[in-house]
Protein backbone atom coordinates (compact mmCIF):
# COMPACT_ATOMS: atom_id res chain seq x y z
CA UNK A 1 0.00 0.00 0.00
CA UNK A 2 1.06 3.68 -0.62
CA UNK A 3 -0.64 6.96 0.93
CA UNK A 4 -1.29 9.38 -1.74
CA UNK A 5 -1.78 12.89 0.16
CA UNK A 6 -3.12 15.69 -2.56
CA UNK A 7 -4.08 18.32 0.12
CA UNK A 8 -2.68 21.75 -0.25
CA UNK A 9 1.02 21.31 1.03
CA UNK A 10 0.82 22.53 4.98
CA UNK A 11 -2.10 20.53 5.60
CA UNK A 12 -0.72 17.55 4.05
CA UNK A 13 2.24 17.17 6.15
CA UNK A 14 -0.10 17.79 9.21
CA UNK A 15 -1.93 14.48 8.07
CA UNK A 16 0.91 12.68 6.57
CA UNK A 17 2.29 13.27 10.92
CA UNK A 18 -1.25 12.33 11.92
CA UNK A 19 -0.87 9.17 9.91
CA UNK A 20 2.54 8.38 11.21
CA UNK A 21 1.70 9.07 14.77
CA UNK A 22 -0.90 6.29 14.12
CA UNK A 23 0.04 3.66 11.77
CA UNK A 24 3.38 3.96 12.06
CA UNK A 25 6.56 3.61 9.47
CA UNK A 26 5.01 0.75 7.09
CA UNK A 27 3.23 2.90 4.48
CA UNK A 28 4.57 4.89 2.48
CA UNK A 29 3.29 8.24 2.20
CA UNK A 30 3.48 10.64 -1.20
CA UNK A 31 2.50 14.11 -1.24
CA UNK A 32 1.42 15.73 -4.02
CA UNK A 33 -0.63 18.51 -3.80
CA UNK A 34 -3.84 19.09 -6.13
CA UNK A 35 -3.97 22.54 -5.19
CA UNK A 36 -1.96 25.52 -3.62
CA UNK A 37 -4.02 27.94 -1.57
CA UNK A 38 -3.08 32.45 -2.64
CA UNK A 39 -4.78 35.18 -1.69
CA UNK A 40 -7.14 36.39 -3.55
CA UNK A 41 -9.19 39.55 -4.12
CA UNK A 42 -9.16 42.85 -1.78
CA UNK A 43 -8.53 42.54 1.76
CA UNK A 44 -12.07 42.46 3.88
CA UNK A 45 -13.36 45.52 4.95
CA UNK A 46 -14.36 45.27 8.97
CA UNK A 47 -16.46 48.11 9.56
CA UNK A 48 -20.12 47.81 10.16
CA UNK A 49 -19.31 43.81 9.98
CA UNK A 50 -20.16 42.31 13.70
CA UNK A 51 -18.90 39.20 13.33
CA UNK A 52 -16.98 36.81 10.90
CA UNK A 53 -17.90 32.92 8.99
CA UNK A 54 -15.17 30.62 8.19
CA UNK A 55 -16.30 27.55 6.91
CA UNK A 56 -12.26 26.04 6.43
CA UNK A 57 -9.30 26.91 7.54
CA UNK A 58 -7.90 28.36 4.41
CA UNK A 59 -9.87 31.12 5.05
CA UNK A 60 -8.62 31.82 8.55
CA UNK A 61 -5.11 31.87 7.53
CA UNK A 62 -5.19 33.85 4.97
CA UNK A 63 -7.85 36.47 6.85
CA UNK A 64 -4.85 36.75 9.70
CA UNK A 65 -2.32 37.16 6.70
CA UNK A 66 -4.67 40.16 6.00
CA UNK A 67 -5.41 42.36 8.64
CA UNK A 68 -4.26 42.58 12.30
CA UNK A 69 -7.37 43.08 12.92
CA UNK A 70 -8.82 40.33 15.98
CA UNK A 71 -11.73 41.88 17.49
CA UNK A 72 -14.79 40.09 15.94
CA UNK A 73 -16.36 36.73 16.67
CA UNK A 74 -15.60 33.46 14.32
CA UNK A 75 -18.70 31.12 13.60
CA UNK A 76 -16.74 28.24 11.89
CA UNK A 77 -17.30 25.04 10.10
CA UNK A 78 -15.58 22.21 11.55
CA UNK A 79 -13.22 21.68 14.61
CA UNK A 80 -10.02 22.43 12.42
CA UNK A 81 -11.06 25.65 11.41
CA UNK A 82 -11.67 26.76 15.05
CA UNK A 83 -8.62 25.40 16.48
CA UNK A 84 -7.21 27.67 13.52
CA UNK A 85 -9.13 30.77 14.38
CA UNK A 86 -8.31 30.48 17.96
CA UNK A 87 -4.76 30.10 17.33
CA UNK A 88 -4.76 33.05 15.26
CA UNK A 89 -6.25 35.50 18.53
CA UNK A 90 -9.74 34.93 17.12
CA UNK A 91 -12.88 34.56 19.83
CA UNK A 92 -14.91 31.76 18.52
CA UNK A 93 -18.35 31.99 19.08
CA UNK A 94 -19.73 28.38 17.10
CA UNK A 95 -18.57 25.88 15.72
CA UNK A 96 -20.73 23.69 13.35
CA UNK A 97 -20.51 20.20 11.84
CA UNK A 98 -20.86 21.40 8.41
CA UNK A 99 -22.60 24.53 6.55
CA UNK A 100 -26.26 23.46 7.21
CA UNK A 101 -25.55 23.10 10.64
CA UNK A 102 -23.82 26.15 10.68
CA UNK A 103 -26.65 28.19 8.70
CA UNK A 104 -29.00 26.62 11.08
CA UNK A 105 -27.41 27.27 14.54
CA UNK A 106 -27.29 30.98 13.09
CA UNK A 107 -30.87 31.04 12.14
CA UNK A 108 -32.43 29.46 15.62
CA UNK A 109 -29.95 31.92 17.41
CA UNK A 110 -29.18 34.89 15.25
CA UNK A 111 -26.42 36.78 16.63
CA UNK A 112 -27.52 40.47 14.91
CA UNK A 113 -25.82 42.54 13.38
CA UNK A 114 -24.33 41.67 9.69
CA UNK A 115 -21.80 38.37 9.39
CA UNK A 116 -19.36 38.13 6.72
CA UNK A 117 -18.49 35.20 5.06
CA UNK A 118 -14.83 35.20 4.19
CA UNK A 119 -14.38 32.36 1.29
CA UNK A 120 -12.06 30.84 -1.57
CA UNK A 121 -13.20 31.46 -5.05
CA UNK A 122 -15.07 27.52 -5.46
CA UNK A 123 -17.31 27.43 -2.54
CA UNK A 124 -20.31 25.56 -1.25
CA UNK A 125 -23.29 25.84 0.46
CA UNK A 126 -24.49 29.18 0.26
CA UNK A 127 -24.34 30.25 3.35
CA UNK A 128 -24.35 33.87 3.37
CA UNK A 129 -27.13 34.15 1.28
CA UNK A 130 -29.28 31.42 2.97
CA UNK A 131 -28.94 33.04 6.43
CA UNK A 132 -29.67 36.16 4.74
CA UNK A 133 -32.83 34.70 3.39
CA UNK A 134 -33.83 33.58 7.05
CA UNK A 135 -33.18 36.84 8.53
CA UNK A 136 -29.75 36.90 9.96
CA UNK A 137 -27.75 39.82 7.93
CA UNK A 138 -25.07 38.12 6.05
CA UNK A 139 -22.49 39.19 3.12
CA UNK A 140 -19.95 37.27 1.35
CA UNK A 141 -16.12 38.31 0.34
CA UNK A 142 -13.58 35.70 -1.71
CA UNK A 143 -10.14 36.09 -0.30
CA UNK A 144 -8.71 33.22 -1.59
CA UNK A 145 -8.35 30.71 -4.34
CA UNK A 146 -7.79 27.32 -4.47
CA UNK A 147 -5.11 27.02 -7.64
CA UNK A 148 -5.19 23.83 -9.47
CA UNK A 149 -1.84 22.01 -9.22
CA UNK A 150 -0.45 19.15 -11.82
CA UNK A 151 0.02 15.64 -9.24
CA UNK A 152 3.93 14.84 -9.47
CA UNK A 153 5.73 12.47 -11.99
CA UNK A 154 6.04 10.46 -8.30
CA UNK A 155 2.58 10.70 -7.59
CA UNK A 156 1.53 9.82 -11.14
CA UNK A 157 3.87 6.33 -11.07
CA UNK A 158 2.28 4.92 -8.10
CA UNK A 159 -1.00 5.57 -10.20
CA UNK A 160 0.15 3.80 -13.24
CA UNK A 161 1.55 1.19 -10.82
CA UNK A 162 -0.03 -2.11 -9.29
CA UNK A 163 0.59 -1.42 -5.12
CA UNK A 164 -3.12 -0.27 -3.68
CA UNK A 165 -3.25 3.37 -3.28
CA UNK A 166 -4.92 4.63 -0.15
CA UNK A 167 -6.49 8.03 -1.69
CA UNK A 168 -7.78 10.31 1.17
CA UNK A 169 -10.03 13.62 -1.29
CA UNK A 170 -11.08 16.20 1.89
CA UNK A 171 -12.72 18.28 -0.84
CA UNK A 172 -15.17 18.38 -3.79
CA UNK A 173 -12.81 20.35 -5.74
CA UNK A 174 -10.15 18.66 -4.85
CA UNK A 175 -11.82 14.92 -5.52
CA UNK A 176 -12.72 16.15 -8.99
CA UNK A 177 -8.72 17.41 -10.09
CA UNK A 178 -7.52 13.97 -8.55
CA UNK A 179 -10.20 12.28 -10.26
CA UNK A 180 -8.84 14.18 -13.66
CA UNK A 181 -5.55 12.91 -13.24
CA UNK A 182 -6.12 9.37 -12.21
CA UNK A 183 -8.28 9.09 -15.35
CA UNK A 184 -6.09 5.96 -16.53
CA UNK A 185 -4.64 4.87 -13.30
CA UNK A 186 -3.57 0.93 -13.04
CA UNK A 187 -3.50 0.82 -9.44
CA UNK A 188 -5.76 -0.40 -6.96
CA UNK A 189 -7.90 2.52 -5.60
CA UNK A 190 -9.09 2.84 -1.93
CA UNK A 191 -10.60 6.01 -1.76
CA UNK A 192 -11.62 7.68 2.08
CA UNK A 193 -14.13 10.34 1.17
CA UNK A 194 -14.49 13.04 3.90
CA UNK A 195 -18.17 13.47 3.43
CA UNK A 196 -21.08 12.28 1.02
CA UNK A 197 -20.53 15.78 -1.22
CA UNK A 198 -16.62 14.81 -1.76
CA UNK A 199 -17.00 11.25 -2.90
CA UNK A 200 -20.02 12.60 -4.78
CA UNK A 201 -17.62 14.57 -7.23
CA UNK A 202 -15.12 11.61 -7.56
CA UNK A 203 -15.47 11.20 -11.65
CA UNK A 204 -12.21 8.92 -11.69
CA UNK A 205 -11.65 5.31 -12.14
CA UNK A 206 -14.05 2.76 -9.80
CA UNK A 207 -12.67 2.30 -6.67
CA UNK A 208 -11.18 -1.21 -5.52
CA UNK A 209 -12.20 -0.38 -1.79
CA UNK A 210 -13.96 2.70 -0.53
CA UNK A 211 -15.43 4.27 2.89
CA UNK A 212 -17.10 7.82 3.28
CA UNK A 213 -15.74 9.45 7.02
CA UNK A 214 -18.62 9.50 10.01
CA UNK A 215 -17.51 12.92 10.11
CA UNK A 216 -15.86 15.89 8.29
CA UNK A 217 -12.50 15.80 10.28
CA UNK A 218 -9.32 14.58 9.78
CA UNK A 219 -9.67 12.07 13.07
CA UNK A 220 -12.99 10.56 11.49
CA UNK A 221 -10.39 10.18 8.29
CA UNK A 222 -7.96 8.16 10.07
CA UNK A 223 -10.59 6.34 11.19
CA UNK A 224 -11.89 5.57 7.00
CA UNK A 225 -8.60 4.75 6.47
CA UNK A 226 -7.93 2.49 8.98
CA UNK A 227 -10.82 0.29 7.68
CA UNK A 228 -9.54 0.56 3.91
CA UNK A 229 -6.23 -0.94 5.19
CA UNK A 230 -8.17 -3.45 7.35
CA UNK A 231 -9.63 -4.35 3.96
CA UNK A 232 -6.76 -4.10 1.84
CA UNK A 233 -4.82 -6.50 4.48
CA UNK A 234 -7.50 -8.97 4.71
CA UNK A 235 -7.65 -9.08 0.54
CA UNK A 236 -4.15 -9.70 0.21
CA UNK A 237 -4.52 -12.65 2.72
CA UNK A 238 -6.19 -14.07 -0.46
CA UNK A 239 -7.10 -11.71 -3.76
CA UNK A 240 -6.00 -8.92 -4.12
CA UNK A 241 -8.51 -5.73 -4.71
CA UNK A 242 -8.72 -4.76 -8.62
Amino acid sequence: MILLVTRPRRQAVGFARSFRVRFGEEVPIIISPALEVAPAGDPPVLDGISGLIFTSANGVEVFSNLTDDRRLSAYCVGAATAAVARGAGLEVALVAQNADDLVAGLLAAPPGGVLLHLHGVHTRGAVAQRLAAGGQPCRAQVIYDQVAQGLSLQARGVLSGRATVLLPLFSPRSAALVAEAAQSATAPLALAALSPAVRAAWAGPEPALECTARRPDSDAMLDALKMLIDAVQRLEGGDHPS
